[in-house]
């Protein structure tokens, strides 16, 4: 009886101050993206980060703005081949998000690697004739989102063609408060 009381009080005592549900997790971030087709521009360089893979070739597609709980610039490159047309791609993306004025047209220094926020990779493809979607994993993140690193993401939005090419765009862009077991 004496081991039986000693529990009901614990319980209570374990209710009356429970432990902080969000204590050690990282909050899910969610922004709003609008993006430019960029005509697949093998010139423009891509940031030289560890852990990139290597022996492909990738092409500037989207260039954009980010807004909520990151605000700035964010980039997405295609994996294939832009000297190609019309250019074959593989349906493998990076995505890269800068710290610079969210106004376009944009104008931010890309060879400035304290404005890179965070990096990775996506895999996407078209759900109908103007909606897309990705799934991918963050692999870099500067110091103020460190706990982002490992992350999975989802994108995704539509696309406005004209004359028959990807002009603009508006979409979304999440990072999970999970890890990837893919890193």
């Amino acid at each position: 009886m004496r081991k039986l009381l000693l529990g009901v009080v614990a319980l209570v005592l374990l209710a009356a101050s429970p432990a902080q549900a969000d204590k050690g997790v990282t909050p899910m971030l969610k922004m709003d993206t609008t993006y430019h087709f960029m005509f697949l521009n093998p010139q423009i360089p891509v940031a030289p980060l560890p852990g990139r893979l290597t022996g492909f070739q990738w092409a500037l597609a989207w260039e954009g703005t980010i807004q909520g709980d990151i605000n700035g610039v964010i980039r997405w490159w295609a994996e294939g081949d832009p000297f190609v047309f019309p250019p074959v791609l593989t349906g493998v993306g990076r995505w890269e998000i800068w710290n610079c004025d969210p106004a376009y047209p944009i104008d931010c220094d890309y060879n400035d690697l304290t404005l890179l926020i965070m990096a990775g990779y996506d895999a996407f493809g078209y759900v109908s004739d103007t909606d897309w979607e990705g799934k991918g994993i963050v692999t870099y993140a500067n110091e103020q989102y460190a706990e982002g690193f490992g992350r999975r993401i989802t994108d995704g939005g539509w696309v406005d063609f004209v004359g028959g090419a990807p002009s603009y765009g508006e979409g979304w862009f999440t990072i999970y408060n999970r890890p990837s077991n893919k890193h």
